[in-house]
């Protein structure tokens, strides 16, 4: 306790000063341009008398600075800021490797002052959300697509050399006029694939709406679906111009049954492509098994999501009138229907039909009245059956006299049988 209060009493500004000096002169502190969890970022000349941003690690909340150097505020926080400062310059080391035209790039990693520091590129620009609270009118589609598809490219490239970026949000991506944009501040990254340490999740850059409920627990598996939910955020933002709902509240909804305050930006009516929306809105899933697994994902589902929003079928319209229509009907039908009885007491219940009046009775061809129609219709077949019987013998006649040999003319037999034919008389024999 004595040492925390020797240094409390003589503590100077936790931020360096302007001309502080760093590695033998070869980097001069000019200005400090932020601070986040892990560290405060300085615009510092090298040697070259070039501009270059140099990251010290400074975790805040556990730090503080005397006689130039950074010492732990309390001796039993010795071993955390020790780790701390291990996980920087591995991490800076890491990230030395990436060479991406959208990830800002590391020169230099360098221990000093009882810390950690590593000098990156200075990226000419504007962050995200300056631009979304000044110029507004930039972001368009065609801007949101662009900014998208090129972050998407960024975190796949460092997921594929195993770095979660872990402080993505829009003051975390910078953009310059002419709309390149560069992922920077990967103080707060690490090795995919570990249990977050206390004393490192104690100290990583939450930000409510930006940060994945992951980040707010000590000892939770983080992975790449917790930098594309950070990103979702971000573009949620950028869309609508504020972040979503804390991750932390949404957990707790949906924990308790009750509706998630997430409004998806797909049932809204946002001038942006369609499958833009529906991407943002499934990176922001708040159980890590539902988003995007990879940025390879998003990018595919980009890619196969139509940009123009599928045309709903409209929904039948109820006429409230309908019903009374249909009963109108009814009772109309009712009032010309006479009630009957089931059908098996009909036929002994249904009285014998009356006779036919004069003028509904059957006549012949003379006029005269027929009493028993079903004789007179079998006295009509018989007779319509011997005209045509009589009509077969006159041909056969003609064909015997007009086609049949002579010599079969003059056949006992053809005779027999000319004669057998109904109604004739005919004999060939003189």
């Amino acid at each position: 306790m004595s040492q925390m209060f020797a240094l409390q009493d003589l503590q100077e500004t936790d931020e360096m000063q302007v001309g502080t000096q760093l590695l033998n002169g070869q980097y001069l502190i000019e200005s400090q341009l932020q601070r986040g969890g892990f560290g405060i970022t300085y615009i510092a000349q090298d040697s070259l008398e070039r501009q270059v941003v140099i990251k010290e690690c400074f975790p805040a909340e556990i730090c503080t600075r005397y006689g130039g150097d950074v010492y732990a505020a309390e001796s039993d926080l010795d071993v955390q800021f020790s780790a701390i400062k291990r996980q920087f310059v591995r991490e800076a080391r890491r990230l030395a490797k990436l060479k991406h035209p959208h990830i800002v790039a590391v020169h230099q990693v360098f221990e000093e002052n009882n810390t950690a520091y590593m000098a990156l590129d200075q990226v000419i620009g504007e962050d995200l959300l300056t631009v979304q609270q000044d110029q507004p009118e930039r972001l368009t589609n065609d801007f949101l697509a662009a900014a998208l598809n090129q972050s998407l490219e960024a975190i796949r490239y460092t997921h594929e050399h195993g770095v979660l970026h872990r402080d993505i949000s829009p003051d975390n991506i910078l953009v310059d006029d002419n709309g390149h944009l560069t992922l920077i501040d990967f103080g707060a990254a690490r090795e995919h694939s570990v249990h977050a340490n206390r004393a490192l999740s104690a100290l990583i850059a939450v930000k409510d709406g930006y940060s994945p409920h992951e980040f707010y627990l000590p000892d939770v598996m983080h992975d790449f679906s917790s930098d594309l939910y950070s990103l979702g955020a971000t573009f949620y933002h950028l869309v609508t111009g504020t972040p979503p709902p804390n991750s932390q509240l949404r957990l707790s909804a949906i924990s308790a049954k009750a509706a998630d305050p997430y409004v998806p930006l797909a049932s809204g009516e946002w001038n942006i492509d369609y499958n833009i929306l529906v991407t943002i809105d499934r990176a922001l899933e708040i159980l890590q098994e539902n988003r995007f697994q990879c940025a390879g994902n998003w990018i595919a589902d980009l890619e196969s999501t139509p940009k123009t929003r599928p045309v709903q079928p409209k929904a039948p319209v109820f006429d409230e009138n309908f019903e009374t229509q249909i009963a109108q009907i009814v009772r109309a039908t009712n009032i010309q229907t006479v009630p009957g009885k089931p059908k098996q007491d009909r036929a002994s219940t249904e009285p014998e039909p009356a006779p036919k009046s004069e003028d509904q009775r059957v006549v012949d061809i003379f006029g005269n009245p027929v009493d028993d129609v079903a004789a007179w219709l079998k006295e009509q077949e018989s007779e319509i059956r011997a005209r045509q019987a009589k009509a077969g013998s006159r041909e056969m006649t003609r064909y015997l006299h007009r086609d049949m040999p002579d010599f079969l003319k003059q056949s006992v037999i053809a005779n027999l049988v000319l004669r057998c034919l109904p109604g004739s008389k005919v004999s060939l024999l003189p």
